[in-house]
């Protein structure tokens, strides 16, 4: 079996951990920094959240490039990892336009739980300059430890040539306040969705108000589709959220066929920049919307007054902020069809772009680095290699005894997931090595980036 998540450089390379946490759209640019790494002389492993502990101890990375701080160790095994491995962090896939929220991500929880994480971490990778102030302003962080460099899975944009014209309507469900990937129970979701005011609902509100959310985006997405399918007849290509059930969206498949096409492992880039327009509620991936050229129709101007006080705009700025006003919000059912049917056309031009709005060029910028003169999976690559010279001679030993238990632990727990009823789960939701899709995507475009590089 190809092991597709190693990137092999020689025996004799240093090795570096990218934890991927779990699929989503950050995964292919993941391929394109560990590309950039064997370039440089290195070695690179793509672990989840099944998989990088295991991959950690049998490999004994020189350094781990983090997602979340606490997504791979407690803090004790953090920091006894820590003295014979470099640990640095990149702003994660959401859009990160919340205070609070990413001041809590970036520091592995809220205040009480201290420098337990963020005195292991070396260096700190940001995509635009707004993340990297808050950080440095809550002193989670020293200034000279923390770099803007832009966001990697931007690097698939920067060039589009050999898409040709796009057509046709693409569509993207975020229905996860009623759909969940590993279906838990219902209680589960209320109890474990309890304070999570001012990030997923509004202060004052409670997890039901994103019950309601999810519940009201899915009757519109139904009632559009009867209509798009059932009466005007037309094609519809539709992709589900990593973290929704897929045999729950497969609902959407068997009403609207032979009319809706339902796509989860075509990579994003891949996926969007051949349409001509593409429906959505709320997703960070409004910022691709404008990169590629692509116009989003965002559903919630048909429900915004009700919507308001579930999610409050004000409040939400992640999922109802400003960045949304930059594409098409229709009012009614009539005028979501007619836009509708100008995107399917290729008809549909962006809402705006950065080139005739100073205030998106600027939120662009601050929030999310884009653009930058230089693709940031290689800006990356070059700062990891920095940091792996600068460091003393390597301590690692063989393969720890002590450490036996934990890595047969973290093989068990992969075990658990081999079982037939957790196989979609797997596939899914987790990156593991036999997935391939993600780096073939990656190994066609990185010759681009190579040459924008040279």
């Amino acid at each position: 079996m190809i092991l597709n998540n190693i990137i092999f450089n020689s025996f004799s390379s240093k090795t570096v951990l990218i934890h991927c946490d779990h699929k989503r759209r950050d995964s292919g640019s993941a391929f394109l920094i560990a590309f950039f790494l064997r370039k440089l002389g290195y070695n690179t492993i793509l672990g989840s959240r099944l998989t990088s502990k295991s991959l950690y101890y049998l490999f004994r990375p020189e350094l781990v490039l983090l997602t979340h701080p606490g997504g791979l160790f407690t803090p004790e095994e953090m920091e006894e990892a820590a003295k014979h491995t470099v640990f640095v962090l990149l702003h994660p896939e959401s859009s990160g336009m919340l205070k609070h929220a990413m001041i809590d991500h970036m520091r592995g929880g809220d205040a009480s739980i201290g420098n337990a994480y963020t005195k292991n971490i070396s260096k700190v990778f940001t995509w635009g300059e707004q993340l990297k102030d808050w950080v440095v302003g809550a002193k989670l962080y020293p200034k000279e430890s923390v770099e803007a460099i832009g966001c990697p899975r931007y690097d698939f944009y920067l060039d589009d040539s050999g898409h040709g014209s796009r057509s046709g309507l693409a569509m993207m469900s975020s229905f996860t306040g009623i759909t969940t990937f590993d279906n838990r129970n219902v209680f589960l979701l209320l109890d474990q969705g309890r304070n999570l005011g001012g990030t997923y609902y509004s202060v004052k509100g409670g997890y039901e108000d994103l019950f309601w959310t999810s519940a009201a985006f899915a009757r519109v997405y139904l009632e559009f589709l009867d209509i798009w399918c059932f009466d005007l007849k037309l094609p519809v290509h539709f992709r589900s959220y990593t973290l929704e059930n897929f045999n729950d969206i497969l609902y959407f498949k068997e009403k609207y066929k032979p009319y809706l096409s339902l796509d989860k492992d075509t990579p994003f880039a891949g996926w969007l920049q051949k349409r001509g327009g593409n429906v959505f509620c709320y997703s960070s991936s409004v910022i691709e919307s404008i990169i590629s050229k692509v116009p989003y129709i965002c559903v919630q101007g048909l429900i915004e007054e009700r919507l308001e006080y579930h999610q409050p705009r004000k409040e939400l700025i992640d999922v109802r902020g400003e960045i949304y006003d930059y594409t098409y919000k229709p009012k009614s059912m009539e005028e979501f069809v007619d836009l509708a049917k100008k995107a399917n056309d290729g008809n549909l031009s962006l809402k705006a772009s950065p080139s005739n709005s100073p205030k998106l060029k600027k939120i662009l910028s601050d929030y999310f680095g884009y653009p930058k003169s230089e693709p940031s999976s290689f800006r990356l690559a070059k700062e990891i290699d920095a940091l792996i010279r600068d460091r003393k001679k390597n301590n690692h030993k063989s393969f720890p005894m002590t450490r036996l238990m934990e890595y047969t632990r973290s093989c068990y727990n992969l075990a658990l997931h081999l079982k037939p009823k957790m196989q979609k789960t797997l596939k899914d939701y987790h990156i593991m090595p036999w997935d391939r899709n993600d780096r073939a995507f990656a190994e066609e475009y990185f010759p681009k980036l190579e040459g924008i590089t040279k």
